[in-house]
């Protein structure tokens, strides 16, 4: 602790018990109340925790001489230089990822859970919503939530009593109030007690403009709404929690024996709790033919503590149904295997060496090949392995020969440490840790976990040292990872077999007389949208013609292509690893466009104003094709697109700088346009500008601030296709810079309007389609538009990155986005209602989009008339028969979880995990190895602080580090940390796997509330 005065030191545990803590009400000095509790009487200022005095104490304890007491630190410092002992590693009560907690000298209970917060996901990437975490945006004041996160044994329920600025309260089945941000729950309850319930906690809880950091502390003083004020909830909550109780007990045959009743052979299987619930609970459990929110939870609580046989998969919360990741019996019965291997080495190891029985265990001879394996790769290396990434490794040239045993142990490894199957507290993990240990060969890391088991698996060649972890946790229903590579799905071998003849050619025109411009990257291949502009008699008025490449007519969404694109929804675009939703050959050969290829249309009719008059959707096949990038439209038109956060910074990488890509088209160059071609690319930047603007006015972001990507170069590395042996003997090139917008916004604006006729169109005739909404922002559209053009916006277009708490701000003004068949408006795009639909090619529910529009353009080719206008002010509801549509919105409904999903699993590695594990290795190597410079101190800007940790961004490529109070090194007491301080910083550890840099404080830079220097 460090020392503030000439006063004795005494914790604020001790502290607190003579003072007398007020009842807080809504009308209480929150000021006051926290004064009180931390500064001694006759103090003249507020000090920390940690050196509050004993009042009028006296001490008779012979560690103090007569006098003052001396500086406690000094006496314990001496203390440990008289009785040295050796270093021992600590589990931690409040575990990081990758590492466990103490389940063993600390009791579990409601107390200990430590809620999920920490989420270094950007709330914005792109176009939309990037929220990586549970839908709690939605959740509402009164809804029961369970807290007990993967990390804890014991549940804990607690009621939500709403959000301020971002920040949710709750009162918990404990008697104890919290708030918190972004916290994940398995199991929601809505409307689970009234507003009437809620009042008298609610009433008592601090005013809603006290700082964060003052309701911090509250907290840790146990300050808050009284058991009293609370006992009508914790009474509900007992209830239904022994109501859940006594039907587990009822059923706990049945729910203890799960697997065998839900369990495939050999394949995993994903289930919602209430698919599982079907196949567990008898009938007589349900009500209304529907299970009772009691019978749901006993389910919920017997999976989750089964997590050899149940996984939740994370990242991808959704409310109405979470979906669980069942294992095969095959992946049961290779734990058990592995299991009863650690039993019989650890008893054997634990006899004396005399009492052991002769012969050798499966697991010492696994130990054995193994030792010689890492052995000789370490041998042929310049430096110690230390971390899960080896720049120099060089694996052995021929595959170990592993026998059918240790195949079992090396399956096992890899579902501890790749695919992470097993919660911190499950007692699997030290499985994997005894592993480790009878390796003695990673004694000297950071512990005998997880991420020390992937350094392992490397290191033996079953995978490669440059392999993505977030590949194994990150996964797809019925999609198997390619260890090194991409993934594999299910495809037919002749696929061309299973295309038809061009649905739509008795209705598809010909594009005579109009160019057509394809504007992308030099380097795209699978080319999905062109733009092109059509004069009318009013000079005032235009055309705007987006023509969108058409797979959807010559392929049945009923095929067996058509399944293999819906398992990976959306194309990944991580390095090294990247799987086209559709496969490349028939993308590149029959539908990326170009003269003569067949596109669908999507076209306004706009005027200078940027006021849509009328629209229109038809088939058409293009002829005069122009090819151009972003820099040269924009050369063209003189455009100079304004960026207010400037170019950041350099590009910074390992390995040789990448090579430009050759493009597969022959591209225009400004100077190569006629005078027409230039005039028809002015007119429609102007009018999209325009449009734009119109979105703006609602309260549309107008664009978002730079992200560190990775550019990554694996085609020199080599590696193996064997089952077991992965080698590489060279390291990809990576180099990091940030996005910036592409030279013209011409497309973008284009594409956005293109997606908006396609939701009108389909919303007046009454066809279901993946519509893209924010329904939580419905509940106060005016505080949303006024956050965002008064606070979001004017930030942005000054250069100024919001800070977390501003975006924090957004996200819980808006919630999630969500994909449904009923249209909303989606006010991040500024837009009444919104789908996907200008890249079938890359993203399944464009394709499904297309698929609902032809066949209802089918549909009106047969009847002579346009389907009838079903929605909309004034009109009469739908008559048609839409039984011709090939997904019915019933059946949509159902998709669209799975959907949501599976297009969140895509981005979240293509876009965040995958890119930042990227960055990571690269920082490594610079660090570790010494591959490219590195700055040998940063400044960290201080985000928020956890249980045990400061988190903090540090000044090189916004990265997230990690400030753990024993780092702090006397710099500043915790508690004294506040968000928007600045700290000098060491790196001392950098984790792959973990994704995590752990640092060391240097010196406080700058506090949150000193001026800018």
């Amino acid at each position: 602790m460090l020392q503030a005065s000439n006063r004795s030191y005494v914790c604020w545990q001790c502290a607190t018990r003579h003072i007398t803590r007020p009842s807080i009400k809504s009308t209480t000095s929150v000021a006051r109340i926290v004064h009180n509790a931390v500064q001694p009487a006759g103090s003249s200022s507020i000090r920390g925790l940690a050196t509050v005095e004993h009042g009028n104490l006296k001490y008779k304890n012979n560690l103090y001489p007569q006098g003052k007491p001396d500086n406690i630190r000094r006496r314990l410092q001496k203390w440990q230089e008289e009785n040295p002992t050796p270093a021992q590693m600590i589990i931690s009560d409040f575990s990081d990822q990758g590492h466990f907690n103490n389940n063993l000298s600390r009791p579990q209970s409601v107390s200990m859970i430590q809620v999920d917060t920490s989420n270094n996901t950007p709330l914005f990437f792109g176009d939309e919503l990037m929220d990586l975490r549970s839908d709690d945006a939605m959740l509402s004041p009164g809804d029961l939530v369970e807290l007990a996160s993967a990390d804890s044994r014991r549940p804990g329920l607690a009621i939500c009593l709403g959000r301020v600025d971002g920040y949710e309260h709750f009162y918990t089945i404990g008697g104890k109030w919290f708030t918190a941000s972004g916290v994940r729950s398995l199991f929601v309850v809505e409307k689970f007690v009234s507003p009437m319930d809620l009042k008298p906690i609610v009433d008592a809880l601090p005013p809603i403009t006290m700082p964060a950091q003052q309701l911090n502390t509250l907290q840790e003083l146990g300050e808050g709404p009284s058991r009293e004020a609370g006992a009508g909830l914790l009474r509900q909550m007992m209830e239904f929690a022994h109501k859940a109780e006594a039907i587990y007990l009822a059923n706990a045959g049945i729910l203890d024996a799960s697997s065998s009743f839900i369990g495939h052979p050999l394949e995993h299987r994903y289930l919602t709790l209430h698919e599982i619930a079907t196949h567990l609970l008898p009938k007589n459990e349900r009500l209304g033919g529907k299970f009772t929110t009691h019978a749901l939870y006993a389910v919920h609580r017997a999976i989750i503590q089964n997590d050899i046989f149940f996984r939740p998969l994370r990242h991808t919360g959704h409310r109405r149904s979470y979906l669980f990741e069942v294992s095969p019996l095959s992946e049961v019965v290779t734990i058990q295997k592995a299991e009863k291997m650690v039993r019989e080495y650890v008893a054997k190891q634990s006899m004396p060496v005399s009492a052991r029985p002769s012969g050798t265990l499966p697991l010492e001879k696994f130990v054995e090949s193994a030792q010689s394996v890492i052995d000789f790769a370490r041998n042929i290396r310049k430096q110690p392995r230390i971390d899960g990434l080896s720049s120099l490794l060089k694996t052995p040239g021929t595959e170990p020969q592993w026998s059918k045993t240790d195949r079992i142990i090396l399956d096992f490894m890899a579902l501890w440490a790749g695919y992470q199957k097993f919660s911190p507290s499950s007692p699997i993990q030290s499985y994997g840790s005894v592993i480790l240990r009878a390796l003695g060969r990673y004694d000297d890391t950071r512990g005998y976990v997880p991420s020390t088991g992937w350094t392992f698996l490397q290191e033996i060649g079953w995978i490669p040292r440059w392999e993505i972890p977030s590949r194994y946790t990150i996964r797809f229903p019925e999609v198997q990872i390619q260890r090194g590579g991409s993934y594999s799905r299910p495809l037919p071998a002749r696929v061309e077999s299973y295309l038809k003849e061009d649905a739509l050619a008795s209705l598809r025109q010909p594009l005579d007389g109009i160019t057509a411009y394809c504007i992308d990257d030099i380097s795209t291949r699978d080319r999905d949208d062109a733009v092109s502009l059509e004069r009318t008699e009013n000079p005032d008025e235009y055309w705007i013609h987006v023509h969108i490449a058409d797979p959807a007519s010559s392929l049945s969404p009923d095929t067996p292509i058509a399944k293999h694109a819906e398992l990976i929804p959306q194309t990944i675009y991580l390095p090294g690893h990247g799987a086209p939703m559709l496969p490349d050959d028939l993308v590149l050969d029959r539908f990326s466009l170009g003269p003569d290829r067949p596109c669908l249309t999507f076209s306004a009719l706009v005027n200078t104003s940027g006021i849509v008059l009328s629209e229109k959707i038809a088939p058409h096949t293009l002829k005069n094709v122009l090819y151009m990038t972003y820099k040269d439209v924009a050369s063209a038109i003189g455009e100079i697109r304004p960026n207010p956060f400037g170019q950041k910074a350099a590009q910074w990488g390992v390995g040789n700088p990448p090579k430009a890509k050759d493009g597969d088209k022959i591209m225009t160059r400004a100077e190569d346009l006629t005078e027409a071609q230039r005039a028809d690319l002015e007119v429609l930047s102007k009018l999209g500008k325009a449009v734009q603007a119109r979105r703006l006015a609602k309260g549309a972001v107008p664009f978002f601030q730079p992200r560190a990507v990775a550019e990554v170069d694996v085609e020199p590395v080599e590696t193996g296709d064997s089952e077991y042996f992965a080698p590489s003997a060279e390291d990809p090139s990576i180099h990091v810079r940030y996005s910036h917008p592409s030279e013209s916004d011409l497309v973008e604006n284009a594409m956005k309007l293109a997606n908006e006729v396609a939701a009108r169109w389909c919303y007046e005739k009454s066809i279901p389609i993946p519509y893209r909404t924010q329904p939580h922002a419905m509940r106060h559209p005016e505080l949303v538009q006024q956050y965002a053009l008064e606070v979001l916006n004017p930030a942005l277009n000054s250069g100024k990155v919001p800070s977390d708490e501003v975006w924090r701000r957004m996200h819980s003004l808006l919630g999630t986005d969500e994909i449904l068949t009923e249209p909303g408006p989606h006010f991040l795009l500024g837009s009444d209602m919104y789908t996907k639909a200008t890249s079938p090619l890359r993203r399944y529910s464009d394709l499904i989009v297309h698929w609902q529009i032809e066949a209802t353009l089918l549909e009106e080719q047969r009847l002579g008339r346009p389907l009838a206008q079903g929605k909309g002010k004034g009109r009469k509801i739908q008559s048609d028969d839409l039984s011709f549509l090939p997904f019915k919105r019933d059946h949509l409904d159902r998709m669209m979880p799975m959907l949501r999903f599976r297009e969140k699993q895509a981005r979240a590695l293509s876009n965040i995990d995958g890119q930042d594990q990227w960055i990571l290795q690269a920082m490594e190597r610079a660090w570790r190895f010494k591959e490219a410079p590195l700055p040998e101190t940063f400044k960290m800007t201080v985000v928020h602080r956890t249980a045990s940790n400061i988190i903090g961004r540090l000044d090189w490529f916004d990265r997230q580090a990690i400030l753990r109070y024993e780092n702090l090194n006397e710099v500043a007491l915790a508690a004294n940390i506040s968000a928007g301080d600045v700290i000098d910083v060491r790196l001392i550890d950098i984790n792959v796997h973990g994704k995590e840099i752990l640092v060391e404080a240097l010196q406080m830079v700058q506090k949150a509330e000193d001026p800018a220097t």
